[in-house]
């Protein structure tokens, strides 16, 4: 083993350092709290292990910490990260035998755990996004950048949950909630370079198929993630044949990537849904570029998309699918669509409000949208006395 690079002290300064509570273990205890002579509250991470020595990192730390990191809402790297830090190595009787005072930053890096390993497998992010460029840091980072990450990362699990639950579907089992899949929990974040993450629902409504639905969106994911560094791949499988379905990938994949303009050039993705990658996946500006052209080449036809204004009622509205139906048309006949009697409509996260108090009252609303080949959306929803009261008209597609 190597020679830390501090102070050696006597072996017994610190006390016996025997465990008070073991937090991980296998054969012997991982990571462990502990307290000195004095009582001071220690955290013990092992580091190697040589012949009959096992060497600990050791530090200072408290309760908080300690509750922070079984929670899953902290690191092991970012709780070992301490003013006061020891190296010890223990004998096969967890005796001390060599003892070490050492700076944080002496530490061999290829010794401590990567950043975001979590105490526990089962407490490893789902999906963590890490924003890269020159408007990121702290003083740097925009509330509009921190939107954009979480809306991101929503977009995009919603995407695959969407194949993944068609998937499901398709083997024979129910359909699930798209919602439930794709609206995680918020876990943490960093400021030095901002980074959010994301864990797995705690509400475990759909025990059985959850770690299914899951396995599924980290396949799409790091299937997407392959073929985007590609030049001449296909998202095309016998699995997922369905032109749709490559698109939907497609567009998942390209919610993760950063916006053409702006102070965010990279985004980093990493958690458990890619933990089969032999490293996170690093998305550029370029890779937005190369998605959207793959977009535009899986669709066999140019969609043709008109915009439009109607008059209805909404008597049914899905809150997971993010759709709804629009009845009781002011006028059957839409310019340029045809004679219907109603339209299912997709619409995004801020309509989601609109869309229920329509809902709920029954009223009639005018929903401006857009019809792109087969496919209907909702841009914009308002009340009869609101389109009147102001010159509104219908929101813009979102730029590609």
């Amino acid at each position: 083993m190597w020679t830390p690079a501090g102070n050696e002290i006597a072996q017994d300064a610190l006390g016996v350092l025997a465990p008070t509570d073991v937090l991980f273990e296998f054969e012997e205890p991982l990571t462990f709290a502990c307290r000195d002579r004095d009582g001071q509250l220690l955290l013990a991470h092992s580091l190697c292990a040589e012949g009959m020595l096992s060497r600990y990192l050791i530090v200072v730390t408290d309760e908080r910490v300690i509750a922070e990191l079984k929670a899953g809402r902290l690191d092991v790297l970012g709780a070992l990260r301490q003013p006061r830090c020891w190296i010890a190595d223990f004998g096969p009787e967890w005796e001390v035998k060599n003892l070490w005072s050492i700076p944080f930053d002496k530490v061999p890096v290829d010794v401590l755990p990567k950043p975001w390993a979590m105490l526990t497998p089962e407490l490893e992010p789902l999906l963590r996004l890490r924003l890269i460029g020159t408007g990121v840091g702290p003083g740097k980072t925009s509330a509009a950048d921190v939107r954009m990450a979480a809306q991101s990362a929503e977009s995009s699990l919603r995407g695959l949950a969407r194949i993944a639950l068609t998937v499901q579907t398709r083997a024979g089992r129910p359909a699930h909630e798209v919602r439930y899949y794709s609206n995680p929990p918020f876990l943490s974040c960093r400021a030095a370079s901002f980074e959010i993450a994301f864990g797995r629902p705690e509400e475990r409504r759909l025990l059985p198929q959850d770690e299914e639905v899951f396995a599924e969106m980290g396949r799409l994911l790091e299937r997407g993630l392959k073929i985007l560094r590609k030049e001449d791949g296909r998202i095309r499988t016998e699995k997922y044949p369905e032109s749709d379905e490559e698109i939907q990938l497609l567009e998942a994949i390209k919610s993760l990537t950063p916006p053409t303009r702006g102070g965010v050039d990279r985004i980093e993705v990493g958690g458990r849904l890619v933990e089969q990658l032999p490293s996170s996946a690093v998305l550029t500006r370029d890779d937005r570029r190369k998605v959207v052209e793959r977009i535009k080449a899986s669709r066999k036809a140019p969609r043709q998309v008109i915009h439009f204004r109607v008059m209805g009622v909404i008597p049914e509205a899905d809150q997971d699918a993010f759709t709804f139906t629009l009845r009781e048309f002011d006028s059957s006949d839409l310019p340029d669509i045809g004679t219907l009697t109603e339209i299912s409509f997709q619409f995004e996260d801020r309509l989601y409000e609109d869309v229920m108090d329509a809902f709920n009252s029954r009223e009639q609303v005018v929903v401006f949208g857009v019809k792109i080949g087969s496919d209907f959306q909702a841009l914009d929803i308002q009340s009869p006395a609101a389109e009147s009261s102001d010159d509104a008209g219908p929101a813009s597609l979102p730029s590609e």
